[in-house]
């Protein structure tokens, strides 16, 4: 149960408060002897409301409301939005390190394969070397005749 008390003039004082045009307040709000003030002057109509019945919300009720779901629905999409950011970032990571893998398996074959081109030049000098060894043995014993 709610009290609405409806003043005809808005910007009135009553007990204590200025009042607007209609507000909603919980029931113990107001005092038997306040209400009673109210009824007895003319620029204002008290109503018990049953909130169940009728739509007690108030304009700040409303408000927080209003806030509430917002807060809620920008929490939502903040997750929403944190999540592919972090689904990109790791698909950006996955697809750099691929990138990197192929572009340090290609320097190791290069590597690879200049690696057994020296070496067969290296083998092919040595086997120059040791044909000249022979050879200037060779002639080194054919002049020894």
């Amino acid at each position: 149960m709610k009290i609405q008390i409806i003043c005809s003039s808005p910007g009135m004082w009553r007990n204590g408060v200025q009042h607007p045009a209609s507000e909603f307040y919980p029931a113990d709000r107001w005092s038997e002897k306040e209400l009673e003030r109210f009824r007895a002057d003319p620029a204002f109509t008290v109503r018990e409301v049953d909130e169940k019945a009728e739509n007690t919300l108030t304009e700040t009720d409303f408000q927080l409301r209003v806030d509430a779901e917002v807060g809620r629905q920008m929490k939502a999409k903040a997750e929403e939005l944190q999540a592919k950011f972090d689904q990109a970032v790791k698909n950006a990571v996955e697809d750099k390190t691929a990138e990197l893998k192929a572009d340090h398996d290609n320097a190791m074959d290069k590597a690879g394969k200049e690696l057994a081109a020296a070496n067969d030049k290296v083998a092919k000098l040595e086997k120059q070397i040791a044909d000249g060894k022979k050879a200037a043995k060779a002639g080194d014993d054919g002049g020894d005749k």
